[in-house]
C-alpha cells in the first residue's frame, strides 16, 4: 500500500508541475471530473449492469502537434477512483451476490478532438490497480436445480492489477463544462477459474460443474470541468454559406 501511495503522489506531483510550467503556453489542459458507473462482472453467472458506484478524478490532455491546441489529435491521462462492482437483483433467484471492488484507475489515451462539432472521441488502455474488496454470496438452504451456483463461496482472489480497454465520447455542455460518457472491459481476467454447478446432487446425471474467468465491464458518465481553457475555445464555427450556382 506504501508503494501504490507513493507512486500515485509522483504522479500527481509530476502532472502539477507539468500544468505549472506550461499554464501560459496552454498546451497542457488540466481537468477535474465527477460522475457514476454501472458495472457487471463477466463470468459470473449474472447479467446486466446493477452495480452503481462514484468515479471521479482528475487528467490533464495535450496535443500531438502543438500548434493545435484546441483540434486535432490529443493525448490525456487521468487518476481516477472508481467503484466497480456486480449485484444479482433477481427477486425470483433466492441467491444472493454483491461484489464491490474499488480501483485506481490511470487511463493512457488518444483523442479526436472536432472543434466544429463541439465533441470529442476517444480509445485507449486503463491500469487499475485494486485498493479494496467486499464480495458476499447468499445462498438459499434449498436449492433450486438449474440455477448456477459457485462451488466455493470463500473465495476471494481478486487480482490486485487490471489491464483493460477504454473508449469514450464527450461533448460540450456550457462554458468549460463537459459530459463523458466512457464504456470500460477488463482485457485480462481479474479473478480466474471460478467454479460454478448447476445446483442437481453430484450422484445425479444431470449434475455438472464448469469454470468461469471474472472480467471487469462498465460504463461511467462524468461532469468535466476543464480547468486552464478559455470560454471562447468552446465555441463552434458558424457554417458559411456556399455561394449557389
Amino acid at each position: 500500500m506504501k508503494k501504490i501511495k507513493r507512486s500515485i503522489a509522483i504522479i500527481i506531483s509530476s502532472i502539477v508541475l507539468i500544468i505549472t510550467q506550461n499554464a501560459n503556453a496552454q498546451l497542457f489542459k488540466a481537468n477535474v471530473s465527477a460522475g457514476f458507473v454501472i458495472s457487471q462482472i463477466d463470468g459470473d453467472e449474472l447479467y446486466g449492469f446493477k452495480h452503481t458506484g462514484f468515479t471521479g478524478g482528475f487528467g490533464v490532455m495535450m496535443p500531438i502537434i502543438p500548434d493545435k491546441t484546441e483540434e486535432g489529435f490529443q493525448l490525456s491521462t487521468e487518476i481516477l477512483f472508481t467503484q466497480r462492482g456486480a449485484k444479482n437483483v433477481y427477486i425470483l433467484d433466492p441467491f444472493e451476490y454483491r461484489c464491490d471492488l474499488t480501483y485506481i484507475d490511470i487511463p493512457f489515451m488518444i483523442h479526436y478532438v472536432d472543434k466544429r462539432a463541439g465533441a470529442t472521441l476517444g480509445v485507449g488502455l486503463q491500469y487499475g490497480r485494486m485498493i479494496d474488496t467486499k464480495e458476499r454470496w447468499k445462498l438459499a438452504d434449498t436449492m433450486i436445480n438449474g440455477m448456477d451456483r459457485p462451488v466455493n463461496i470463500t473465495n476471494h482472489n481478486f487480482k490486485k492489477n487490471d489491464l483493460s480497454f477504454v473508449a469514450d465520447f464527450r461533448f460540450n455542455i456550457w462554458r468549460n463544462f463537459k459530459f463523458d460518457v466512457r464504456w470500460q472491459y477488463s482485457l485480462l481476467p481479474i479473478k480466474k477459474d471460478v467454479e460454478f454447478f448447476n445446483s442437481y446432487n453430484s450422484d445425479d446425471d444431470l449434475y455438472r460443474t464448469w469454470k468461469r474467468d471474472f472480467k471487469s465491464q462498465y460504463l461511467s458518465f462524468k461532469i468535466i470541468y476543464v480547468i486552464n481553457e478559455e470560454v471562447e475555445n468552446y465555441k463552434t464555427k458558424p457554417n458559411k454559406r456556399k455561394t449557389a450556382y
